[in-house]
């Protein structure tokens, strides 16, 4: 199987805060002997959202309607619409599968045979009677649907930022609702304890309220790139946040990558990157 190529934005180097973190990813990935490339007419960084989503390990993809709601609902925010067709041109991307349906690859935590979304994806798709919805994502993922209930207060409705998919059926279940929404979080846990052995990540110190932030890294074949709040990554937080995952990855190279430019709007190291396998 071919390396993953890792994309991301050219519009990630439109402002002088998010540059940084481009520049950061940009030199790491080429010090780690990952092919980088940069995609072209986007109208927003957050590539992950936007891009193809990955069905197979052999480099299959399915397409989708891109139009979210976070965006289409506002006038002021609309221009920031990515058009799936246009960003793809470029690429040979094999997707032999449109779902057909409003979809947003932020709510796509791929777990072998199973996908993991917030329900979110009912309310942009109103036309689908939810019975015929999951069973349309299940026939054309070639999964089993996993729904979480949407934390309404992120209005995205991702699930990248609730889960992370660890392998061998292992899931990393990011701790933020723990302390602040005990009910939530405990739904969580019922939803996903019969499907998956879950991972609770335990920093030992007190959680900063950007900490939800560490789950959304940057899985590489021989490092974890690491989302931290510090600019040398020493502040309490990063510190306790990179011990724990050098234990969880043992086999990984932990890098630390400055990312709160991005963390104050809501997103990480795995929203703005996207993994391509190029066919040949």
């Amino acid at each position: 199987m071919n390396s993953p190529i890792i994309y991301t934005s050219k519009y990630l180097r439109t402002t002088p805060e998010t540059v940084r973190v481009a520049e950061a990813l940009s030199v790491t990935l080429g010090r780690l002997n990952i092919e980088h490339r940069e995609l072209v007419n986007t109208n927003d960084y957050w590539c992950r959202d936007y891009m193809p989503i990955k069905i197979s390990d052999k480099g299959v993809y399915a397409k989708y309607n891109y139009s979210p709601d976070y965006l289409v609902d506002y006038k002021t925010k609309r221009q920031y619409i990515t058009k799936q067709v246009d960003v793809c041109q470029e690429l040979d991307i094999f997707a032999p599968i449109d779902l057909g349906i409003v979809f947003d690859g932020g709510n796509y935590v791929r777990c072998d045979d199973k996908v993991i979304m917030t329900d979110k994806i009912f309310m942009e798709n109103p036309t689908w009677t939810a019975r015929d919805l999951i069973n349309h994502l299940s026939e054309s993922l070639n999964a089993d649907i996993i729904l979480l209930p949407w934390d309404m207060k992120d209005i995205c409705g991702h699930s990248d930022g609730m889960v992370s998919y660890l392998g061998d059926n292992r899931i990393l279940l990011n701790s933020c609702w723990r302390n602040v929404d005990k009910p939530y979080y405990k739904r969580l846990l019922k939803i996903l304890q019969p499907n998956f052995e879950i991972v609770e990540p335990v920093y030992g110190c007190k959680e900063n309220i950007h900490s939800w932030c560490y789950l959304n890294y940057l899985q590489l074949s021989n490092a974890l790139l690491l989302p931290v709040l510090s600019e040398k990554a020493d502040c309490e937080n990063d510190v306790a946040a990179i011990e724990y995952f050098e234990g969880l990855f043992p086999n990984l190279k932990v890098v630390p990558i400055y990312a709160l430019p991005l963390i104050k709007k809501g997103g990480a190291l795995h929203c703005v990157t996207w993994e391509y396998i190029e066919q040949k």
